[in-house]
């Protein structure tokens, strides 16, 4: 591109000029950067509207999303007790205990708002259960369970449902059972019915996205815990909560990163002294990709009040990519008798390369999520920064004469890339067959796992505590948004009044009764149930999601939250592929001028594409909320990396002259880097941050592999 030359040549012959520019720039941007706001908190991936907003401050407001849990065991139980009373001396707060009149209470709401919880399954065998024959083998059923001893627990749930809608081994019934049958009191205390086990909760006063203050209430619990293991000897009393995984996640979280941080640096920094024996190159790009560093960080201050440190650390994947850019050039100026030439024969394809990759970066900032938005806008701006520094100030730092720079280079690569520029029909039929056998294992429908609990890090005995008390929480069958689940319970009243009004209901009353009393049982007893079917039942105001929260509390427990938050952002993950493939598509066809050309650039992202979802599922990964967003990283990687290829296929095509082998050197370095920074995640121990590394293990190999093949392929099967 002609414009980079004229700055390049003008600032030359004005270089006092350029240095004054270089620290206006570098002093209003840093200026800005100090200027930004951090905060952590995992809702800004939230979409922002208000039902989300709402939902998410309901569910906040729930005791289960901070509350911490005391398990004791390995004693006995008078000494279980009297440790629990000294847990409650220990602590500033009051502590609480299983309540079983609570789930009493509980079962007989489910049971006065059984409307709410029958599906249109239900309803098709209701009219079955109005018959004689049934009544006769249910009431004897019942009759069977109230003379039994250790059922009385159950005596609610006959006397409001004779006709056993719901059914004793599912729903809040079978949770409610279930939770009897697990734990007893003894001298009002709550254990496990073979009394191994005791526990207690206490409620964290923080929300359960507020880690820093969480952690420093967890310590102090924590030491409750050693103070009383040295009081009883044989004791082990644990913590269990979500608050209590919460702080240790980021604090596995933050022990992997600076692992992972100070490994990659130690071998990026082995590998560019092997491949840049002169230090001073080492320099210029570590000045380059700070400047780009520095605008994303100034564009964040000026765009938001508040910046995610989230967002950050993912943007530090950016290093990954920005790096291209002064690598290509200096890489490029060893096989150059001048900086001129070199941006001559360079400067093209990089920018070319930015902006579609920015471009795909800013498909983030329509998605209705803060965190997106950031991230979008500190991408672009960096990489903006980044291909601004190249052109205008790196060029002035680069010396003139070629430098030394070592080749990396793989052998396996080298030699499929050699084959395909021979023109065997061997590698074509290759790729070819293997893209055909990739096709039926990718489905993409199976590559999200949208259960957040997933990504959790715990130890097995916090998942077995985890399982343990997960039959306490009552949970909906289905996950539905806010919405959804206003239509759906104001759907089920209407189809509960539309089906009494249908039938004579003192002929169904008469007939329960008779029934009742010709096996022994009192008429009165279900008194209750003629009550609710009696009068239409009453459409309650549900735009509130309080309201909501109250008639199906399960829509608002931590496992439907987190399918809610994972299935928007699988919907933001399908917009944003399609949005970028179109962006970078059409910015290909539109610089190469040639929509052949644009198709030979563009088909390897969609083979890496079939490749990666492909290998993904073979080896039993999966996209999830975290891991998501490296798919655009790639994607842009990908995008640069083939364009490289093109643009050296087209130069050797037109002067005659080698340029290929060029572009692949810096292309490589660019790859192991990107892998050194952050494929050694794979090996870390938290989930989250291990899904990051493989990600990009199985990416990164992908679009390298698919780059340096099908290019080359393409182009000389069509211009031979």
């Amino acid at each position: 591109m002609k414009g980079s030359l004229y700055i390049y040549d003008f600032f030359a012959r004005h270089r006092n000029l350029m240095w004054t520019l270089l620290g206006i720039c570098c002093s209003v941007l840093v200026a800005l950067s100090l200027r930004i706001n951090l905060k952590e908190d995992i809702s800004d991936f939230l979409p922002q509207d208000n039902e989300y907003k709402e939902s998410m401050e309901v569910f906040t407001n729930l005791s289960e999303a901070s509350r911490i849990v005391f398990i004791y065991e390995g004693i006995c139980r008078d000494s279980l007790c009297s440790a629990i009373d000294q847990t409650a001396e220990m602590l500033p707060q009051a502590i609480t205990q299983v309540d079983i009149d609570a789930y009493t209470e509980r079962l007989q709401f489910v049971y006065a708002n059984m409307p709410y919880f029958l599906s249109d399954s239900d309803y098709a065998t209701l009219d079955d259960k109005l018959t004689n024959t049934y009544l006769q083998t249910i009431l004897e059923q019942d009759k069977q369970i109230l003379t039994t001893p250790g059922t009385a627990f159950l005596q609610p749930s006959i006397a409001c449902d004779p006709l056993r809608l719901i059914p004793f081994d599912k729903g809040a019934t079978g949770q409610f059972a279930a939770a009897s049958s697990a734990f007893t009191a003894y001298d009002g205390y709550m254990m496990t019915a073979d009394y191994q086990k005791a526990f207690v909760f206490y409620d964290s006063p923080y929300s359960s996205t507020e880690t820093l203050r969480n952690a420093s209430l967890v310590d102090s619990l924590n030491q409750v815990c050693y103070r009383l293991q040295e009081l009883y000897p044989n004791l082990n009393v644990r913590l269990l909560g979500s608050p209590v995984i919460a702080v240790e996640n980021a604090r596995c979280v933050k022990r992997d990163s600076i692992v992972a941080i100070l490994l990659s640096l130690l071998l990026i920094t082995a590998l560019l002294l092997y491949a840049f024996p002169r230090k001073r190159d080492i320099v210029l790009i570590m000045l380059t990709v700070l400047f780009g560093w520095v605008c994303g960080m100034a564009a964040l201050s000026v765009c938001f009040k508040q910046v995610s440190t989230i967002v950050l650390g993912i943007g530090s994947v950016m290093i990954g990519i920005a790096v291209n850019y002064p690598l290509h050039l200096l890489v490029h100026q060893r096989y150059t008798a001048s900086v001129k030439q070199t941006l001559q024969e360079v400067i093209s394809p990089l920018v070319v390369g930015n902006i579609t990759t920015v471009g795909a970066f800013l498909a983030l900032i329509p998605i209705r999520s803060a965190a997106l938005q950031q991230l979008g806008v500190f991408a672009s701006a960096n990489l903006l920064g980044t291909i601004l520094y190249c052109i205008i100030f790196l060029p002035q730092m680069m010396h003139s004469e070629p430098t030394a720079v070592r080749e990396i280079h793989f052998p396996l690569l080298t030699q499929l890339n050699n084959k395909v520029s021979m023109r065997t029909k061997t590698i074509a039929i290759f790729l070819l067959l293997i893209s055909l056998a990739f096709i039926p294992v990718f489905k993409p429908y199976d590559l999200f796992d949208a259960d957040i609990a997933h990504l959790n890090y715990m130890t097995p005995q916090q998942r077995a505590d985890f399982a343990f008390f997960e039959q306490l929480n009552p949970a909906s069958p289905q996950t539905y948004t806010l919405s959804e689940a206003k239509q759906t319970l104001e759907k089920r009243i209407e189809k509960w009044n539309e089906f009494w009004s249908r039938h004579d209901i003192s002929i169904v009353c008469q007939t329960i009764s008779n029934e009742a009393a010709k096996k022994g049982m009192r008429p009165e007893l279900f008194a209750p149930f003629y009550a609710l079917i009696s009068q239409p039942f009453q459409i309650v105001d549900l735009s509130q999601p309080k309201a909501l929260a109250q008639r199906w509390p399960g829509q608002f427990n931590t496992k439907a939250m987190n399918m809610r938050i994972a299935d928007t952002l699988n919907q933001n993950f399908n917009y944003l592929t399609i949005a970028c493939s179109l962006i970078v598509f059409v910015f290909l066809c539109f610089s190469f001028k040639s929509l052949r050309i644009g198709l030979i650039a563009f088909l390897p992202m969609v083979f890496s594409g079939i490749m990666i979802g492909a290998t993904m599922q073979l080896a039993g990964l999966h996209f999830n909320i975290v891991n998501i967003i490296l798919a655009t990283f790639i994607f842009g990687q990908g995008d640069d990396y083939t364009i490289f290829v093109v643009e050296g296929l087209l130069y050797e095509h037109k002067n005659g002259q080698k340029m290929l082998k060029r572009y692949i050197q810096s292309i490589l370095l660019s790859a192991i880097i990107m892998l050194f920074a952050i494929g050694v995640l794979a090996f870390s121990h938290h989930p989250a941050m291990s899904s990051l590394g493989w990600v990009v293990l199985v990416g990164m190999f992908s679009v390298v592999l698919m780059a340096f093949t099908i290019p080359p392929m393409l182009f000389y099967l069509f211009h031979h």
